[in-house]
């Protein structure tokens, strides 16, 4: 038996595109990026821990508490986990 393979159906959305009407068949799995969209960056991070990590000259004098950067136990470097709610996780002592 042989199997029919139907055209695609037309779709109305406006995120389906044109459909394009060429001799050769579309590729599936190759998407063509819009150039609107930026370039990724790199990520950084918060600006609450910024100067923790990187410490200025002016931030050095000031009598602010010292921010707790979350570290894995030394003696288990591979996972570990927080056993915290989101709220117990974003309190300010």
């Amino acid at each position: 038996m042989a199997s029919l393979i139907s055209p695609r159906p037309f779709a109305s959305s406006p995120l389906a595109g044109v459909p394009q009407r060429t001799g050769s068949p579309a590729r599936p799995g190759t998407a063509r990026r819009n150039p609107s969209f930026p370039p990724s960056r790199a990520l950084r991070p918060f600006p609450s821990i910024a100067n923790t990590l990187r410490p200025t000259p002016t931030s050095s004098g000031s009598n602010k508490k010292p921010i707790k950067l979350i570290q894995p136990p030394l003696n288990q470097p591979c996972v570990f986990t927080l056993n915290l709610t989101q709220a117990e996780l974003s309190r300010q002592d």
